[in-house]
């Protein structure tokens, strides 16, 4: 584990997507993820927004019919589904949550793509795939549950064939937050089993230290973050579905970290894409 990051366990991480994957996923849309408005000021719907970001996504991968896709920490499916119907890529995601396995196979069965996209419960840490075995990799909001990136990075370049590209969407510091905010961003990720928000600065050495090639690093911060945090706040409010006794609590704290959130700019959201060298370097 790298210093300075929460020691998250797998278990852990299973343990809360287990529980939560279905219910955050309607609540945002479909996917479990940042959504993106093109335009700030528009009152788009949650599901719109997350869609875009999915073709963000997408379209930084470059991918084509045919190639290869490793989907780190696939959540429910609904972004590789994505991937696949819009590329004629195959794609293969990976999650620690057996639960996410059965909602995201499910989702591939019912749109006829169970075929092309596959689910299956592996940790990032040990990739249990040959060397070159990909075309591309993402990793959409999984990057910041590990405790130690660098192994995983390492770990996702051994398995891409070269020039194969990784995209990483990820919540982000953009700047040293305030006291205040500094104590909600420390609750968001205790509640939601984050090992670390690191600096966007961070992210070219941490990639060149894996063997990567930045190619390119939005910060999309304020077509993301404060929208997101709000429609998640105000969807969880309304939310009539029963709470067990145990976990109001832990909800009530989980809202007010994320309204303080909404109005912290030093919080942000960047989409980074690297390649793995075809020469080696």
């Amino acid at each position: 584990m790298i210093s300075g990051f929460r020691d998250v366990t797998p278990q852990a991480i299973a343990e809360l997507y287990d529980r939560r994957s279905e219910r955050t996923a309607e609540l945002l849309g479909g996917s479990i993820h940042f959504g993106y408005w093109p335009d700030p000021s528009e009152d788009a719907s949650v599901a719109a927004a997350s869609g875009h970001m999915t073709r963000l996504m997408t379209d930084a991968l470059e991918v084509r019919p045919g190639d290869s896709v490793l989907d780190v920490g696939c959540g429910t499916g609904r972004p590789a589904l994505r991937l696949a119907r819009a590329t004629g890529a195959t794609v293969t995601g990976i999650t620690l949550s057996g639960e996410q396995v059965r909602l995201a196979s499910a989702a591939a069965d019912a749109e006829g793509l169970a075929d092309r996209v596959s689910f299956r419960i592996a940790d990032a840490a040990e990739l249990p795939f040959p060397p070159g075995s990909f075309d591309g990799a993402w990793l959409f909001e999984s990057l910041l549950h590990m405790p130690d990136p660098r192994h995983v990075l390492r770990r996702i370049h051994d398995v891409l064939r070269p020039g194969a590209r990784l995209a990483i969407a990820n919540v982000v510091e953009r700047a040293p937050l305030p006291a205040a905010s500094r104590r909600a961003l420390d609750t968001f990720c205790e509640l939601n089993r984050i090992a670390a928000i690191l600096p966007l600065a961070d992210y070219p050495a941490l990639l060149a230290d894996a063997g990567l090639v930045v190619e390119s690093v939005a910060d999309v911060s304020d077509h993301s973050v404060p929208q997101t945090f709000r429609a998640l706040c105000a969807a969880l409010r309304t939310d009539g579905t029963e709470v067990p006794p145990e976990e109001r609590e832990e909800l009530r704290t989980l809202i007010d970290a994320m309204d303080r959130l909404t109005e912290t700019p030093e919080v942000g959201y960047a989409i980074v894409v690297a390649s793995k060298p075809r020469r080696p370097r």
